[in-house]
């Protein structure tokens, strides 16, 4: 293998941290994300989890962390995801805004999209990201697409 190719591989795999995983092809509804430990921000809310992010702040680490896989504007048509399967989550899709709460992607931007039945490939930020970054990441994700409100 020419050292050429062998880096545009480990390139590829360095940016495969941001995948969305391929729907269940059962009809049984995924298992939520598991919930982030009980920190301030849930025991604040009673309860309840509370955000708390910057999404102005959030905008920057997602622009230095996420945009190779999800691209710059969320829609998960970044270069490396071409080479990715299955592709990167579309932040802009609306419907799919409305099937996640914070709490879920807090988990997932947290730890992985494994942790929450979602693609392994999806990496794990816990390590990178403190607790404060990884609340304003996902405020800056809610940015691209408000959910849809439930039928009436």
């Amino acid at each position: 293998m020419t050292r050429t190719k062998l880096s545009a591989g480990l390139t590829i795999l360095c940016l495969m941290g941001c995948i969305k995983q391929p729907e269940p092809k059962s009809k049984k509804a995924p298992a939520p994300a598991a919930a982030p430990a009980a920190g301030p921000e849930v025991a604040a809310a009673g309860g309840a989890f509370e955000l708390k992010g910057d999404a102005t702040k959030g905008a920057t680490t997602f622009k230095t962390f996420c945009t190779p896989c999800h691209g710059d504007l969320g829609k998960g048509d970044a270069p490396a995801a071409a080479a990715l399967n299955p592709k990167p989550a579309d932040f802009t899709d609306a419907k799919r805004a409305a099937l996640s709460t914070d709490e879920q992607l807090y988990g997932i931007v947290k730890e992985g999209g494994q942790s929450a039945g979602k693609s392994p490939l999806m990496t794990a930020w816990k390590g990178t990201l403190d607790d404060q970054q990884l609340r304003d990441v996902v405020a800056f994700v809610r940015t691209f697409s408000k959910p849809v409100e439930a039928a009436k």
